[in-house]
Order: structure tokens, then C-alpha cells, then sequence
């Protein structure tokens, strides 16, 4: 699922507070800034809601259970941080959010304020609390920039090193490249016969005639439009008793037709590839993402600790919300 706008900056910790807000119970000071029950109950809502709507439903329950334990970790990094900017005399012009926010509308293909205001409503986000973010976001970033050591790319020596030690990381599972046929099953139960053999018949066809044709001509599937082109398929991505007989199956063999609740499967095995680890070259690219990415973590964690020793932080454990 797509993401929504609520995943393109850091949420902000307020630190104006209204009247109403001075009565009730901080959760978090840092400094001289605070985040109250109220606003933590806010972050955690935020991130709870852009779980459920970007993540696969059996691994809803598990982010948030993370998402909650490092809540007050991830408020007091950014309250350390913006205290930072203070010192550093740090600030974001108007002009610098507007920019940010024409980028945003521009990676999202939003043609409109309209349309972006209606992403803002579905992420449940004012005009407003979104500018905010991208403020904060911006100010950490030059924090970053200034702070964090810069990184020389890793020579070509280095990165074969960490192949070498990584290169498992980095294997491909056992993969066929695949073509199909799909013939739908009909709603009408009277027609299910026919159509069984007619999927019977195509599957005969298949085994003599252009199998990529035939599926443009007759599969039901929207794959016809590439005849039937599937890609490479790794083991243990179809249906079992699809995935069972692709991989029992040599290359250049149509299988089929195979029913399932929805319809019958005609596949023809174009290739089949082995488990394997692919080439240096091939990953170099990734190699050298994932070691800046690594590296990246290392500093930041450790600036974060190196900025929390001098810091003065209070934490009320018993005010933490259970949003």
C-alpha cells in the first residue's frame, strides 16, 4: 500500500502549550522543553494509524508494540536535537518549508492544493501540523549536516571485503521465470463446466502452439497484455500446489490447467534458476547503500547518547499514556 503523507517527516514534540495543557501531566522534559500526556498520546495516535495503513495486517500488532517501546526514546532524541539548533543557531525560513512542501506534492504526483489538502485529511493531518514536521525535519537535518562527520565513499577493496563477509546476506532464493494462462471460473455455476474444459483444451493447445500468443488471444488474467509474462517467480511465492508444481517442473514444461477457488492455471517453466549468490558487480550498488546506511546509524546513535549525557531529562513513567 502506498504511504501516506504522515511518513514524509519526523513528528513534531510541541513545546507552545495552551493553558489547558499546563494543568495536565508531562510525560518528557528535556531541558527546558516538555512533551505532555497529551502530546505523546497525539504521536503515538499518529503512528498507530500510519501502521495500520501501510502494513500487511499480520504485522500490525508487532509494529506498534515496537513503535510504543521506543517512543520515549525517539521524543527525547528530537527534543536533544532541536536544543542542538538552538545552540547552534540554527533556523528554517518560510521559504524553506514552502519548497519542502512543493517537493512533497511533487513525489506524490499532486498536481493541486486541493489534492494535496485531500492527502493531508486522509493521513489525518491539518495543513498546518504537516508544515510543522517538515520544519522540524528540515532543522534536524542541517543539525545532522553539521554534526555528523561526513563519509568517504568505501573503495571497491572495501566493499569486497564486506562481500565477502556479508555475501549470504545477499543470496537469491530459487526462482522460475513463468508464463500463464488464467481462465477465471465463472460466477454462474452452471457455467463452471464449460469453462473447466475450456481450460482443459487451452492447456492442450499450450503444449504445441506459441504459449505467449495463446495468452494474449485467451487468458483472463492481466498478464494477457504481456503474454502471459510473469517474471521470475521465487519458490514459495505462488499458491502450494502451484508453487509445488513449477518447481517440480524443467524448464520449457506447460503445466496445467491447475484449479484453484477463483480459476485454472495454465503456467509454462521458461527458465529455472538455482539459489544462488549473485556476482560483486551486481551488488555493489546495494553494498555500498547498506554500508553508508550502517555507518549513518552507528553516528547518529552515537550522538545521541553523546548529546543525552549532557542533557537534563525527566522521564514520568507513570504519565506515559497506553494510547
Amino acid at each position: 500500500m502506498k504511504k501516506t503523507l504522515l511518513t514524509l517527516a519526523l513528528a513534531a514534540c510541541a513545546t507552545t502549550l495552551s493553558a489547558a495543557q499546563l494543568l495536565e501531566a508531562i510525560v518528557i522534559r528535556v531541558g527546558d522543553r516538555i512533551v505532555t500526556r497529551t502530546q505523546y498520546a497525539k504521536r503515538l495516535h499518529d503512528a498507530y494509524n500510519e501502521i495500520e495503513q501501510t502494513a500487511p495486517p499480520s504485522d500490525v500488532a508487532a509494529k506498534k508494540a515496537e513503535t510504543r517501546q521506543r517512543m520515549v526514546d525517539e521524543l527525547i532524541a528530537e527534543m536533544l536535537i532541536k536544543d542542538r539548533a538552538d545552540r547552534l543557531n540554527l533556523t528554517v525560513s518560510s521559504e524553506e518549508v514552502k519548497d519542502a512542501v512543493t517537493r512533497l506534492m511533487g513525489q506524490y504526483n499532486l498536481k493541486t492544493e486541493q489534492e494535496f489538502e485531500l492527502s493531508l485529511e486522509k493521513s489525518g493531518m491539518t495543513r498546518a501540523e504537516m508544515e510543522a514536521r517538515l520544519r522540524d525535519t528540515i532543522l534536524m537535518n542541517k543539525v545532522f549536516g553539521r554534526e555528523l562527520r561526513g563519509r568517504e565513499e568505501l573503495t571497491d577493496r572495501e566493499l569486497r571485503e564486506r562481500y565477502d563477509r556479508e555475501k549470504e546476506h545477499y543470496r537469491l532464493p530459487e526462482r522460475a521465470h513463468l508464463r500463464e494462462i488464467v481462465i477465471l471460473r465463472p460466477d454462474n455455476a452452471a457455467q463452471v463446466d464449460a469453462a473447466r474444459q475450456r481450460a482443459n483444451e487451452i492447456a492442450q493447445r499450450a503444449k504445441s502452439e506459441d504459449f505467449a500468443k495463446l495468452a494474449t488471444d485467451l487468458s483472463e488474467s492481466g498478464t494477457k497484455a504481456k503474454g502471459g509474462d510473469l517474471g521470475d517467480v521465487a519458490r514459495g511465492e505462488l499458491l502450494p500446489d502451484l508453487d509445488k508444481a513449477v518447481f517440480n517442473s524443467a524448464a520449457g514444461t506447460v503445466i496445467g490447467p491447475l484449479e484453484s477457488k477463483s480459476a485454472w492455471h495454465i503456467l509454462k517453466v521458461e527458465t529455472r534458476l538455482p539459489s544462488e549468490v549473485p556476482g560483486f558487480d551486481s551488488v555493489k550498488d546495494k553494498l555500498r547503500k547498506d554500508a553508508s546506511d550502517d555507518a549513518w546509524q552507528r553516528d547518529y546513535k552515537a550522538y545521541i547518547d553523546r548529546l543525552r549525557k549532557d542533557a537534563f531529562i525527566q522521564i514520568n513513567e507513570q504519565a506515559v499514556p497506553g494510547v
